[in-house]
């Protein structure tokens, strides 16, 4: 038996017609262009004398020559190179399109194949497999992009975290809590000139590097005559100690009591930047840099501003592949109803036809219009299981009004005349 063509063997083939097709008419071309036959008496007495290639019907390299009925002419031997050269060009113009087997003068191709068992896809299953081939193409894309993402984005953090800038949460306190003060109290004279004597100090603690007790004499002016730039200075020596939980606390305190206090933004700039918060970092930074600027956290705020800057790229492109996932999510729920909707009215169009069907039949289940003496043919089971199938039941009504015409509709149809057959059988 023929073996089943399908899939690309279905392709190999047409585009072998397609080339043969190709080559013979290139053949009749070629032929109108041959030289003009020769004078019979001239050809007579030159082709025949002596043997050459293309005397009495033996083939030459370029064609063959024959003498019919006294007349001498060409008839071009098909080259089989070009007609392999053809054949490729006809596979790569249908692997472009392969809905062109269902071409209007394609038919006789189809019947062709279709004659060695062939089974052509339809249109609507070309198109099916398309659509499948390229949702597996977009989810291995997809699948492998999304993980290259991740692997780049895993590879910034561990860069941020490797640093060695970074502190965790919990290990960026101190424990006691310092002293922040009473906010209520008026400090009198004394304090404010007590308070003036232990600023040198504690300014000379922290530039020898002895910022532990530089933060106590900080911590004594605060519950003397406490000020913004008292909490930033000791909020500056918690940096020191990589303590930024702590140095925040402060630089917020005194915001509160000064809010354009350039050094408290840098502060609490820094901490932020100390415990990863980029995007915080920077802001607060900007904003201090802004107020009063200075060289060293110029410096700080670039390598800041970088961190921050990949931060929101990373933030930016998870939104984006939530909007992406929450829009095909949408499109899928939109592709369903409309399937829903479609089912529901092909339902409903197959009830009405039934309907119709059964009010133009009479008492007994036979159809208005049939002659007497049908009754026993159409109360047989088997004949009314047929006549239920929507199909038949379209059919039977297209015929009854439509006469030959509709019947020759339904000749190639198996169901249908099966149908009739069976009726047939029973009459």
């Amino acid at each position: 038996g023929h073996p089943e063509i399908m899939g690309k063997p279905l392709l190999l083939l047409i585009s072998v017609c397609l080339a043969v097709g190709a080559a013979a008419t290139s053949a009749s071309a070629a032929s109108l262009r041959a030289p003009a036959p020769a004078r019979v008496g001239d050809s007579l007495g030159k082709s025949c004398s002596q043997p050459r290639a293309g005397c009495e019907g033996n083939e030459g390299a370029g064609g063959v020559m024959r003498l019919r009925g006294g007349v001498e002419y060409y008839e071009e031997r098909m080259d089989l190179d070009a007609a392999v050269k053809a054949m490729k060009q006809a596979i790569g113009i249908l692997k472009k399109n392969k809905d062109a087997i269902w071409r209007y003068d394609m038919q006789f191709f189809r019947e062709y194949l279709e004659s060695f068992g062939a089974k052509i896809p339809t249109l609507e299953e070309m198109a099916e497999a398309r659509e499948a081939e390229m949702e597996d193409g977009k989810t291995d894309t997809t699948d492998e992009q999304d993980h290259h993402k991740q692997s780049e984005e895993e590879e910034e953090e561990e860069e941020m975290l490797d640093e060695g800038d970074v502190v965790a949460e919990e290990e960026g306190d101190v424990d006691p809590k310092p002293d922040m003060g009473d906010s209520t109290k008026e400090p009198t004279d004394e304090d404010f000139a007590a308070a003036g004597e232990m600023k040198v100090k504690a300014s000379e603690q922290a530039a020898s590097g002895d910022v532990e007790a530089a933060i106590a004499t900080y911590t004594d002016i605060v519950n003397l005559a406490p000020s913004a730039m008292v909490f930033a200075s000791r909020g500056d020596c918690f940096l020191r100690m990589r303590k930024p939980v702590a140095a925040i606390r402060d630089a917020v305190r005194a915001l509160e009591m000064n809010p354009d206090s350039a050094k408290a933004f840098k502060v609490k700039g820094k901490g932020e930047a100390m415990l990863g918060r980029w995007v915080a970092a920077v802001h607060d930074l900007n904003t201090g840099q802004s107020i009063d600027f200075d060289e060293a956290t110029s410096e700080l705020h670039h390598k800041v501003k970088e961190h921050s800057d990949r931060v929101l790229a990373k933030e930016a492109k998870k939104r984006a592949k939530e909007l992406a996932k929450e829009a095909k999510e949408k499109e899928k729920e939109l592709q369903r109803r409309k399937e829903e909707a479609i089912k529901r009215r092909k339902e409903q169009e197959e009830e009405e036809a039934r309907a119709e069907m059964q009010d133009q039949t009479m008492p007994g289940g036979m159809p208005s219009g049939m002659p007497p003496g049908m009754e026993k043919v159409f109360s047989d089971p088997e004949i009314m299981a047929a006549m239920n199938k929507p199909k038949v039941m379209q059919a039977m009504m297209e015929m009854q009004t439509g006469g030959p015409s509709a019947m020759a509709k339904y000749m190639n149809d198996p169901e249908v005349m099966a149908a009739l057959q069976l009726i047939q059988s029973k009459m």
